[in-house]
């Protein structure tokens, strides 16, 4: 996991770097080819300067006219300029200058040939003078507006390119991690169902000759009732193959709890209906093994559950199995129902006996149980708690 987000972040920065880069050269290209086809169109291309100027001359020259100004009167030239707000503008005569400023403080770079009267003689138009006629420019920075508008397309235009390449290069990486990820989980599932299905096919496969075992034990005990020794080693290997008996069972309770099969839970019904039969139950076995019941804790309300009957006679088959392994049968078994607004449970203890060492196992029967708890949306929990061993069962009210 920790290498595939290495991997994406890695994918990611060199996104972002190729989209960094991406958008500057884009932005550059635009940027100069649009420059040069506008300076051309505005320059030499078209008649926009000649249509903006001329206004400009016709009424300087009526205000020239009025005033007998001549071209040495450059205050009062200079006077009307400003209040027309001209940007620029220069008088020659015979291509020489007499006279040229600038009323601005800063120019964008692509308008700088219109501040610049060696560019600027080809748009010049004559205005008569009280001396002299002579060339006249008007620049008001029309042209400005033209150049500002293109950066701000191209800029808007370069970052939406880089933004939909992201948004691109980051939906394949996410779809790939998918893939990879959908793969990978595939991989899991297919070998956890490989798995419990090799669980449950060796605990069927050993249940079998255990049972053959058991069974000729049975025939060898009858055959030698007489003879104490040979039933003292009869029972102890009849204890052993039913020791191994209970754990192949707890293998393949655990297995199947385990499984990534869905399960279905019977019909909700009665929590009396259905734990009452299963506690009398394990309540009339303990007895006849001669352990003491305490059951007064054990009452019931009218409230229903979900379960899956199936899983609860595994349950409560494999805790009582527990129960014989290493409770103490000197102690009693004390057994209790509990109610919350939204849960029901039941609590089984028993006394621990010290040469019994149930927390030092694998616990695969308890671990069995738990899975097929959380399979029917309940819980199972344990403590250990003065000199008892606690078990609670805790299922969800319907």
């Amino acid at each position: 996991m920790r290498d595939d987000l290495k991997r994406v972040k890695k994918k990611l920065f060199l996104t972002f770097a190729i989209a960094i880069i991406g958008t500057c050269a884009v932005f550059g290209l635009l940027y100069y080819l649009g420059i040069d086809w506008l300076s051309y169109y505005i320059e030499a291309g078209s008649l926009m300067i000649y249509y903006n100027e001329k206004p400009y001359i016709d009424e300087f020259q009526q205000y020239v006219s009025d005033n007998d100004i001549s071209t040495t009167d450059v205050e009062q030239y200079d006077e009307w300029m400003a209040e027309h707000d001209v940007a620029y503008y220069s008088v020659q005569e015979m291509g020489k200058v007499i006279y040229n400023k600038s009323n601005v403080d800063k120019i964008i770079s692509p308008a700088k040939n219109m501040y610049d009267y060696r560019y600027t003689g080809s748009y010049q138009l004559p205005v008569q003078f009280a001396d002299i006629e002579a060339e006249v420019f008007i620049y008001t920075g029309f042209t400005e507006k033209y150049y500002i508008a293109l950066m701000i397309f191209d800029v808007g235009l370069s970052l939406m390119l880089g933004i939909v390449f992201v948004y691109l290069r980051i939906r394949k990486i996410i779809a790939g991690y998918q893939t990879e990820l959908e793969e990978t989980q595939s991989q899991e599932k297919k070998a956890r169902q490989e798995k419990d299905d090799l669980m449950r096919n060796m605990a069927h496969d050993l249940r079998t000759p255990l049972t053959g075992v058991m069974t000729y034990v049975d025939v060898m005990k009858l055959e030698n009732e007489a003879y104490v020794e040979n039933m003292k080693n009869l029972n102890f290997i009849s204890e052993k193959v039913l020791d191994i008996r209970t754990q192949v069972d707890n293998l393949l309770d655990f297995s199947i709890a385990g499984s990534q099969r869905p399960i279905e839970l019977d019909a909700s019904m009665d929590v009396e209906y259905i734990f009452g039969d299963y506690l009398s139950d394990v309540c009339a076995q303990l007895m006849k093994s001669n352990y003491e019941v305490d059951a007064e804790g054990i009452s019931f309300k009218q409230v229903k559950v979900a379960v899956n009957m199936a899983f609860l006679t595994r349950i409560f088959s494999n805790l009582t199995d527990n129960i014989y392994k290493y409770a103490d049968n000197k102690k009693p078994v004390v057994m209790k129902t509990a109610f919350t607004k939204k849960t029901f449970s039941v609590e089984i203890g028993n006394g621990v006996c010290d040469n019994k060492t149930l927390l030092k196992s694998a616990g695969i029967g308890l671990k069995s149980v738990d899975a097929m708890m959380q399979r029917m949306n309940g819980s199972m929990s344990f403590k250990r708690e003065h000199g008892k061993f606690w078990v609670k069962l805790e299922f969800p009210i319907v």
